[in-house]
């Protein structure tokens, strides 16, 4: 099995509706919860004071934002409509059972948000889309964590896994160290991530290659 391919035509189609349901899914179930909850008195702070300390690191705005790469990379290396559909639906569910926690309990950001250098325009844009509010769990380790957990599982390269490994732990805390997480977020976005994948995922793609360290 080739862990790179060009996707042919059903595999193009799937992406069209599956990934188009779930780029269109993201923004509006996370839109309106950021809108919802920006509007409320009562927000949650689930952070300790330690972690305050946790300095700004500009830098990780790069892996953070390179979420966006893998969902490209993923369609290189999904390999049928049936794989490329549970992982797009996973996306949409687990935006919906976040939607479902950001609504109920609104969270509250404990850090100052700031400029920083070499990326003000970066980090500004963030700040006027992101309300601090969608906080836990976080999505951005969640969709992370499925399309990481979805490539490995399409593939048998051990040093492509080792990589894949390597960029999900980068994003998983860069969410930290560009201010926008806290702890308690990558616990429970992974935890979102996990619940999704064995419930959800293994149900819909039940005979895919599976590494031993995903079971």
């Amino acid at each position: 099995m080739k862990d790179f391919s060009l996707p042919d035509i059903d595999r193009l189609k799937s992406i069209g509706i599956w990934g188009g349901l779930a780029t269109i899914a993201f923004p509006v179930i996370y839109g309106f919860c950021n809108h919802y909850a920006s509007g409320v008195e009562n927000h949650y702070a689930m952070y300790t004071q330690w972690e305050l300390s946790i300095p700004l690191l500009p830098w990780m705005i790069i892996p953070y934002l390179s979420l966006n790469l893998l969902f490209v990379v993923a369609a290189f290396i999904l390999k049928t409509p049936t794989v490329i559909k549970a992982y797009c639906l996973s996306l949409v569910l687990g935006a919906l059972m976040a939607a479902v926690i950001f609504i109920i309990f609104p969270g509250e950001l404990g850090f100052v948000r700031q400029g920083a250098p070499y990326f003000t325009a970066i980090f500004e844009g963030m700040y006027a889309i992101d309300k601090p509010h969608n906080l836990y769990p976080s999505l951005h380790v969640t969709y992370s964590s499925l399309s990481i957990w979805a490539m490995l599982e399409q593939s048998k390269n051990k040093i492509l896994h080792a990589f894949l490994w390597v960029w999900l732990f980068l994003i998983s805390f860069s969410v930290v160290f560009v201010h926008q997480h806290h702890l308690f977020d990558i616990v429970t976005g992974w935890i979102l991530a996990l619940i999704i994948w064995k419930t959800f995922y293994c149900r819909l793609h039940p005979n895919g290659f599976k590494p031993a360290y995903l079971w």
